[in-house]
């Protein structure tokens, strides 16, 4: 009987998860040009991902830069006072 339990709940898990993992949803597939069984929409997911972090970098570092160019007015303001 516990056996005929685990297996349930292992078919039940499996069966939940295949939509999840590896493929587009139909509502996703609009925005990648190939179909999702081609094995090529992983990678342009992944290069689409790469290029938000990039920018998110870039803009990230240039925060960074006006924040001590804000910190050293802060400071030469500090000072004159």
């Amino acid at each position: 009987m516990k056996f005929l339990f685990f297996i349930l709940i292992v078919f039940s898990s499996i069966a939940s998860g295949v939509d999840k993992y590896g493929y587009l949803t139909p509502e996703d597939q609009k925005y990648y040009k190939n179909d999702n069984l081609e094995g090529n929409n992983q990678r342009e997911r992944i290069d689409s991902l790469v290029i938000e972090i990039n920018k998110l970098h870039g803009q990230i570092s240039s925060l960074k830069s006006e924040v001590q160019q804000l910190k050293s007015e802060i400071d030469k303001m500090k000072k004159e006072k």
